[in-house]
């Protein structure tokens, strides 16, 4: 097959796209590209890229960051569903979802953001056009846009958010603060009858998470996490509901974590650095002209440097009693950075964000591979909200 098209008075001809010959002349300057699949226009046309369906979009990703490592208090996964089916050609990646990191999604003809904070979070009764977030909401779903959000998941993950906020460090013996639980890990899967409540189980204090849920016609799957603890109610509440077909015991079973699966980062440097030049070089991996630190007492900034302890964002009560020369985070409160310095540990602080933020550009680079042709773009607008001068 061989396809020309007039742009700015040149033919450009593409050879044996297809076996069958066969061509045919667009004499327009905005040639309708998506009846052209899987072929890449370039110098001043634009790029043409494929699609996919959100459901296996979201099962890659959640192939590369399970969604069950994510905190029990946080709010993960699928936020914001479309109505209608919308095939995915575009995905936007931000670290917080704000009015003006959405007008650049809009433009940017996103079918799904990926936001790594949550722009849903508190419960609420009404979406009003005076909440700065509801706004956000509205305008989603009005453009159907799905906007997914992984956060803790990604701070536990092996080769997260932590791991790459402890990339500016040579450093050996790296472990978890805090590792995530693989007894508390059980799968369960059942089919219904049509959707089903999951309320009983919250009134009975059964901690659990609806991974994935999917139907056809009508019947619906759902997959479940909980805890062994837990495992038995979750089981004799589903059977007692006379909307459920099948329960698959036998197919309950752990996850298996890696060994570095868990939130925050630890390690020993193999060699032991100064302090100012520790800073140095969060300074150089983060981007940032600036950063606020404080010395630990009887410390200064030729103190070497042995063990660091890293937790990306709000790093206070997980790196509070960890043993550390260094704690590197995005923000402490006044007291918790006093307690650190009275223990000897100097402490640095690059604001909640940009400990995060610089982490979206390895992610998409892990994803390329699993969604190739899909259109992956990050944010040039997001930023901190806190600016040092």
């Amino acid at each position: 097959m061989i396809i020309r098209v007039l742009f700015n008075s040149r033919i450009v001809s593409f050879f044996h796209l297809f076996k069958k010959s066969y061509s045919f002349v667009y004499n327009s300057k905005e040639v309708p590209f998506r009846i052209i699949r899987n072929v890449y226009f370039q110098s001043k046309l634009r790029f043409y890229h494929t699609t996919m369906d959100l459901s296996s979009i979201i099962a890659a990703f959640e192939t590369l960051v399970p969604k069950h490592l994510a905190e029990k208090w946080d709010n993960t996964g699928l936020l914001v569903e479309p109505i209608k089916k919308t095939a995915v050609s575009t995905i936007f990646f931000t670290n917080d979802l704000t009015e003006d990191v959405l007008k650049e999604a809009l433009t940017a003809k996103s079918n799904l953001i990926i936001s790594y904070h949550p722009p849903l979070f508190t419960a609420f009764k009404t979406l009003r056009c005076e909440n700065w977030k509801d706004r956000i909401t509205m305008t989603c779903i009005a453009n159907n846009i799905a906007v997914y959000s992984p956060h803790t998941a990604c701070d536990a993950v092996e080769g997260g958010v932590n791991d790459w906020l402890l990339k500016c460090f040579d450093l050996t013996d790296v472990a978890p603060i805090k590792s995530s639980d693989e007894a508390s890990s059980h799968i369960i899967e059942c089919i219904a009858q049509g959707d089903i409540s999951f309320d009983s189980l919250l009134n009975r204090g059964v901690e659990f998470t609806v991974l994935t849920k999917s139907g056809y016609e009508d019947k619906m799957c759902f997959t479940i996490l909980t805890s062994s603890k837990h495992s038995s109610m979750v089981f004799q509440v589903l059977l007692a509901n006379p909307a459920v077909l099948t329960v698959s015991s036998n197919q309950c079973k752990q996850l298996k974590h890696s060994k570095l699966t868990g939130m925050g980062r630890t390690g020993k440097l193999k060699k032991p650095l100064k302090l100012e030049n520790c800073i140095q070089l969060v300074k150089d991996h983060l981007k940032l002209k600036n950063i606020r630190f404080a010395v630990g007492v009887d410390c200064t900034s030729d103190t070497e440097i042995s063990t660091v302890a890293v937790c990306a964002g709000s790093g206070a009560s997980l790196l509070k009693g960890v043993p550390a020369d260094l704690y590197v985070t995005g923000e402490m409160s006044h007291h918790d950075l006093l307690d650190a310095i009275h223990k000897k540990t100097s402490v640095i602080l690059c604001e909640h964000s940009n400990s995060e933020r610089g982490y979206l550009v390895e992610l998409v680079d892990q994803l390329r591979p699993m969604l190739k042709g899909i259109n992956l773009v990050i944010s040039k607008v997001d930023k901190d909200p806190i600016a040092i001068v």
